[in-house]
């Protein structure tokens, strides 16, 4: 009987043997067809990317000419990139911030799915479902096209136009509101999804700041302020996400305390602060996080205000100032929300990359405060570094030879 045993146990072992082997070479098998497809790909995307500058050659008239150009046009950009340098340290600022932005950017399109290999180093993509797909090509997209006008402006000081403006905004929008179905597989602690769904908010809420600047164009439509007023909704969401924050950070009522031994500021801390506390986890009240928290609410607060004034005044009324005393904001006002919107999404990605292991958290944590939370602050008093002796909130100054009224109730002749 024990003989029988012992042979059974033989043949079970070597059939597990046999199995674990074919396992292997299946495995090394499958590894092989991927590398050979993989290969394949990077060979198309190769011809592809060829056959793209062969054509523009082509259009440009032949190589010769085609050198000339690019000759000439780096020849601008460096031309313009030292000849619109800012005077004093308000110009170092800017240029500091703005080529952290550029290079965070490229590494970004570098690492992002929508940019094949050999030409990028994408991170595995998770879903392939079609919320995913818009939400990796219009990130990408925007990214590319909001990083345009920062270079257009530091480089040339133009602003782009109309349909910039409606692509990039689109773009942006698309990207905010197709990252619900990736949450689910997304692995961060509470804290990071809830930041995630934070940023997301504030990159929505943008383009209706976007929006109140083009709206103060001349051949703006009239319809434009009513397109504005939607974005009311994630405005006030992102400083509810915000509240969430400074709530969850909020000292904990001493867990073996009872009910009933409890005083009225422990109870009322309690009750305020439990929803928070379940929604986020425990947080801990470190400096980047600190940072982060109250430099995020006062943005929400400050971006509710600036929502209420324009809605309250209208473009004319709501730019007046600005556009009378204040003309580095007016000129910057066309790029400063996608340039706010290009810094969040930007360290969405990077928080991304952070919790995918793909870069050191610590790291993460790190640039999520410079460019997250002091990043939007620089954006909003960018006209403050080209002209010191701009006003700091000249949406927030009323001229006194200006005569103002509601705007809503002057449509209807009120």
């Amino acid at each position: 009987m024990g003989m029988v045993v012992v042979a059974e146990k033989e043949v079970e072992e070597g059939a597990e043997e046999e199995e674990d082997e074919a396992v292997k070479k299946k495995s090394k098998k499958d590894d092989e067809n991927n590398n050979i497809s993989s290969s394949s790909d990077e060979n198309l995307v190769l011809l592809a990317t060829a056959t793209i500058a062969g054509g523009i050659v082509a259009l440009n008239g032949g190589p010769e000419e085609s050198l000339e150009k690019i000759q000439g046009s780096m020849l601008s950009f460096w031309n313009g990139l030292i000849g619109n340098h800012a005077p004093g340290v308000g110009g170092y600022i800017e240029d500091v911030y703005l080529a952290t932005l550029f290079f965070g950017t490229a590494y970004a399109l570098w690492r992002s799915s929508a940019v094949p290999r050999p030409i990028g180093n994408p991170i595995q993509r998770k879903s392939r479902t079609l919320a995913s797909t818009l939400h990796v090509f219009s990130g990408a997209g925007a990214l590319a096209v909001a990083l345009y006008a920062v270079v257009l402006e530091r480089v040339f000081r133009e602003s782009p136009g109309w349909t910039w403006m409606w692509v990039t905004s689109s773009l942006f929008l698309v990207n905010s509101l197709s990252y619900g179905p990736l949450m689910n597989i997304f692995k961060a602690s509470k804290e990071g999804k809830y930041a995630m769904q934070l940023g997301y908010s504030f990159v929505a809420s943008f383009q209706g700041v976007v929006w109140i600047a083009w709206s103060a164009q001349p051949d703006a439509p009239d319809w434009m302020f009513w397109a504005v007023m939607p974005f009311w909704y994630f405005s006030i969401a992102k400083l509810w996400e915000s509240t969430e924050f400074c709530l969850a950070l909020v000292p904990e009522v001493p867990r073996d305390v009872k009910e009933e031994d409890m005083s009225f500021g422990n109870k009322l801390n309690k009750f305020i602060t439990a929803g928070s506390r379940k929604r986020l986890g425990k947080m801990s009240p470190d400096a980047a996080t600190l940072t982060y928290v109250g430099l995020n609410a006062a943005a929400a607060v400050f971006d509710n205000c600036y929502m209420a004034v324009y809605t309250y005044l209208g473009p004319e009324q709501f730019w007046h100032t600005s556009q009378l005393f204040n003309d580095s904001d007016f000129h910057l006002r066309l790029v400063k929300g996608t340039t706010g919107s290009l810094t969040v999404a930007l360290l969405i990605f990077i928080s991304t990359l952070g919790w995918r292991k793909q870069m050191p958290m610590k790291y993460a944590i790190w640039l999520n405060v410079a460019l997250g939370s002091v990043g939007p602050w620089i954006v909003l008093f960018w006209h403050k570094l080209l002209d010191p002796s701009e006003m700091w909130f000249p949406q927030f100054v009323f001229d006194p030879e200006f005569a103002y009224h509601a705007y809503i109730p002057s449509l209807f002749g009120q």
